[in-house]
């Protein structure tokens, strides 16, 4: 594990138990958006479970979807996936 994956998995679960001890799930979506956009995948999506179980079923009309913070990680993990695939190709382009 490098210095940078201890940070940035310290920095996102810090984030992420702020928001969630303090009730502002803002502080918790960015947290989880910090683990997943990093490439932290089997972080963020435990992580985001663990506040979804924490937090209870949502209110409004978030109350059919009872995971809402894992189903973001997914998305968000997803994103990095493809993005990375297609907008962040490493290889440069064959020149003329």
């Amino acid at each position: 594990m490098t210095v940078s994956s201890r940070y940035i998995y310290a920095l996102s679960f810090a984030i992420a138990a702020v928001g969630f001890l303090l009730p502002f799930w803002p502080l918790c979506v960015i947290g989880i958006l910090i683990a997943a956009l990093s490439g932290r995948y089997f972080f963020a999506i435990p992580m985001a479970l663990l506040l979804d179980i924490g937090s209870g079923v949502p209110t409004g009309w978030l109350q059919y979807v009872f995971v809402p913070f894992t189903i973001l990680a997914v998305l968000a993990s997803l994103l990095r996936v493809f993005g990375v695939a297609y907008f962040l190709d490493k290889t440069p382009p064959d020149t003329l």
